[in-house]
This record gives C-alpha cells, sequence and structure tokens, in this order.
C-alpha cells in the first residue's frame, strides 16, 4: 500500500509539475501574442501616416497598396511621378503600373515595374541566366566582398536580397546601354532597387500590348521580323543575349515595336549557353512570324550571327 501511495504521489507531482509548465507556457505564449498584436499595430500606423502622404488614383487591395506604396513612394518624393493610375500587367516576377509623371521630370507617362517580394518570386532556373555573371548593389557597383559572395552561394536572407537587387540593377544597367545604343527598348528612367522607372508605351488608357495579342497587317511583318532580327544584332554586338526573346516580350504600338524584359539577359562571353539562348530567341520570333507566311530558318540565322560575333565584325 505504502509503495502504491508513494507512485500515485509522485504522479501527483508530475501531474503538478506539468501542469505548472503548460500554465507558464500559455502565459509567455498569450504574452507574446499580444507583444505582436502591438508591434503590427505600431508598424500598421506607422504605414497609415506614410500613405497618407502618396495617395494615388488607383485602388487595390490593402496588401497591394502597402507594396504599391512602399516601392515607388521614393520616385515619389523624388518628384518622378506624382500619381499611380492602374496596373497595365501582372507577371510571375513583377506587376507593370501606369503613373502620372511630375511636371520636373518632363514626361506626361512613366511605367513602374514593381517586382514581386522575394517569396512570391518564380524565377525558373534562374541559375542558368547568372552564369558569368558579377553581383551588382543598389548603386550599381560590383559587390566583391567575401562575406556578400557568401551570403549569396548560402542563399540567406540577406543574400537572397543582394541577389534579387543584382537582378535589377543587371536590367536596368541593360536598359541603359540598349536604349544608348539606338535598340528598340523602352528609356529607363530610374531604379530603386525593388523597381525600374521607365517610359510608357501607348495612352494612359490604352496600354500597347505585346505583339501575341496584336493581329499584324500581313504587309508589315517582314519589316518588324527583320527590325527584330536588327535588334537581337544589336545586343549581341554589345555582348546581350535577351534570353528570354518571343511575341510576349516585344510591344506594339502604331506600327513600331519595342523589347522588354531584360533581368535575365547574359553575357555571351561569359555564359556557355549563350549560343543555346540565342537560337532559342531566334526560333520564338520565326514560330510567331510563321503564322504571317515569313519562312526563315532559325538554326541558320543563329548560326550566322553567332558566326559574325565570333570573327569580331559587329565593331
Amino acid at each position: 500500500m505504502r509503495d502504491r501511495n508513494t507512485k500515485n504521489e509522485l504522479w501527483d507531482l508530475l501531474d503538478n509539475q506539468y501542469e505548472g509548465n503548460q500554465a507558464r507556457y500559455k502565459k509567455r505564449k498569450r504574452e507574446n501574442k499580444r507583444k505582436d498584436s502591438i508591434e503590427r499595430s505600431v508598424l500598421a500606423e506607422q504605414l497609415n501616416k506614410e500613405e497618407d502622404n502618396f495617395n494615388f488614383t488607383y485602388q487595390p487591395s490593402r496588401h497591394e497598396q502597402q507594396w504599391i506604396s512602399s516601392a515607388l513612394r521614393e520616385f515619389y518624393l523624388d518628384s518622378m511621378i506624382s500619381d499611380v493610375l492602374h496596373v497595365v500587367r501582372g507577371g510571375k516576377e513583377a506587376n507593370v503600373y501606369c503613373c502620372k509623371g511630375h511636371p520636373a521630370i518632363g514626361l506626361d507617362l512613366l511605367a513602374a515595374k514593381i517586382y514581386r517580394p522575394r517569396l512570391l518570386r518564380n524565377l525558373k532556373n534562374d541559375s542558368l541566366y547568372k552564369e558569368g555573371r558579377v553581383l551588382l548593389g543598389d548603386d550599381g557597383k560590383t559587390m566583391r566582398d567575401q562575406r556578400s559572395q557568401r551570403a549569396v552561394a548560402k542563399k540567406t536572407r540577406i543574400g537572397g536580397e543582394m541577389s534579387i537587387t543584382s537582378w535589377i540593377e543587371h536590367e536596368f544597367q541593360t536598359l541603359q546601354q540598349l536604349h544608348a545604343a539606338g535598340a528598340d527598348v523602352p528609356m529607363p528612367v530610374a531604379q530603386n532597387g525593388n523597381a525600374i522607372l521607365m517610359e510608357y508605351i501607348g495612352e494612359a488608357n490604352a496600354p500597347a500590348p505585346v505583339l501575341h495579342e496584336v493581329r499584324l497587317d500581313p504587309s508589315e511583318a517582314p519589316e518588324l521580323f527583320a527590325r527584330l532580327l536588327r535588334n537581337v544584332e544589336l545586343l549581341l554586338a554589345h555582348n546581350r543575349i535577351h534570353a528570354d526573346l518571343s511575341s510576349y516580350n516585344v510591344l506594339y504600338w502604331e506600327g513600331e515595336v519595342k523589347i522588354i524584359d531584360f533581368p535575365q539577359v547574359v553575357d555571351p562571353l561569359y555564359n556557355n549557353k549563350g549560343y543555346q539562348l540565342l537560337l532559342r530567341d531566334i526560333e520564338r520570333l520565326c514560330q510567331y512570324f510563321g503564322r504571317y507566311g515569313i519562312n526563315a530558318n532559325p538554326a541558320s540565322l543563329a548560326s550566322d550571327l553567332w558566326s559574325r560575333y565570333l570573327r569580331g565584325e559587329f565593331g
């Protein structure tokens, strides 16, 4: 009987300890929950105060509004834009918005390309495009320190942020280089590490459609095809391959074309898949224009461009 009583007392003691631990755990959980709630309230209040200074015509969801406001506020404060009018198109990696240009910038309309938060991005096989690339900071300069390189290689949170900043900076610098060279690309205006501000193509309520959505007059197809091939050649002359060129990444407006979306652009001098990516770009163009009776051999076109590039004939 004594052993049984001793055992019962032991179980009672363990039960009391367990209940005490549970009570303390639940108390800490309630306290942490209250603390998190207070922090969220403070953050929301700060966001509301900031948003009061940057109100725009476009009325998205609360989450999207905060995302837009955070990404574009710097452009607003720098007197580049005065309003966000509407969303132009959404994508896996970014959304594009039509913005009212500030009088100081000299452009009535601007396009703002806002990259999605890191966890919402869906960049597939990005290692294919990053081969041979240097890591760029938000100042556009190469980041050579070992700490940054290790953070990116290990895919830490900081490394992920650095990688995305570099991705955006590469696109902006490519737009600058190609626009200065006379390529058919939107004129770049500014970037802030989260978004790129550039020339808007189209009218306020009628943005330029992508080529895939357009039914061309058959008579204009040959010239547009030739023009896009000249742009492919111009890119190659500046050691650039679009690497995702298709009728989905070409805007069409009043008989003119503009090539867009350059985050994945590669340098064929340092990327071993350069020729394959060039061939794929040309194949996609040939596929689209084939519906207008243009019979072109993509392998022959790519081979000719590549051979001339290797011989240094592009200057």
